[in-house]
């Protein structure tokens, strides 16, 4: 493309570079820097912010109850053994659950 057949530059963007705040101080959406570069980007944007721990105490507490919950189900109901029931499936529940409430508290779904 040449210079001649490129648009005019207007008052509001003349001198910004691309993907930079305007006046109003918002990014101007129509700039391919604006837009998000892949899915790493997206899910960096959408994290908490840094005032909340990454890694609350509490976080485990529902992967451990289903992991629990799972074992006393199979011992009690379908005749198992609790601590093998516990071991597996019960780390591949806790896992499972943990890593869903971690990004679920980390994507801040509500």
């Amino acid at each position: 493309m040449t210079e001649d057949a490129r648009t005019p530059e207007t008052s509001e963007t003349a001198g910004t570079p691309e993907g930079a705040a305007d006046s109003t101080g918002m990014e101007n959406a129509h700039e391919p820097a604006a837009v998000a570069s892949g899915a790493g980007e997206l899910l960096r944007d959408a994290l908490v912010d840094a005032d909340d721990p990454r890694f609350p105490i509490w976080l485990p507490l529902p992967g451990i109850a289903a992991a629990s919950g799972w074992a006393l189900y199979d011992a009690s109901a379908a005749g198992g053994s609790f601590l093998p029931t516990l071991l597996w499936p019960g780390i591949a529940i806790f896992l499972g659950t943990t890593l869903a409430s971690w990004l679920g508290w980390q994507l801040d779904i509500d």
